[in-house]
């Protein structure tokens, strides 16, 4: 009998659950690049690049050695300048989006 019992469960266990689970198809749609989205990206990549030489600067100041602090202040302009090219443009996207 205790054998019987796990045999109705299996066949109640597939009839019912896996029989009515749906299977999802994967997204296979690609997302469209356009050309803001390029510019965005080249300019988070450059941003990204700038952190780096000011973190370098951070760890040159750390240990004492000879930095030129005239560097130091071009990457920040520079930084600061790419993140207000990149918040226009993002703003400028989102814009468009909504209309």
């Amino acid at each position: 009998m205790k054998l019987r019992k796990k045999i109705k469960g299996k066949i109640y266990f597939t009839k019912y659950y896996k029989e009515n689970k749906k299977r999802i198809a994967p997204d296979t749609t690609i997302p469209v690049v356009t050309d803001d989205d390029k510019e965005l990206i080249e300019i988070q990549n450059k941003i990204k690049e700038i952190n780096l030489v000011l973190l370098d600067f951070q760890f040159k100041k750390a240990t004492r050695q000879p930095i030129k602090p005239h560097e130091a202040k071009k990457a920040k302009k520079e930084k600061a300048r790419l993140i207000t090219q990149y918040w226009e443009l993002f703003a400028g996207h989102e814009i468009c989006l909504e209309l």
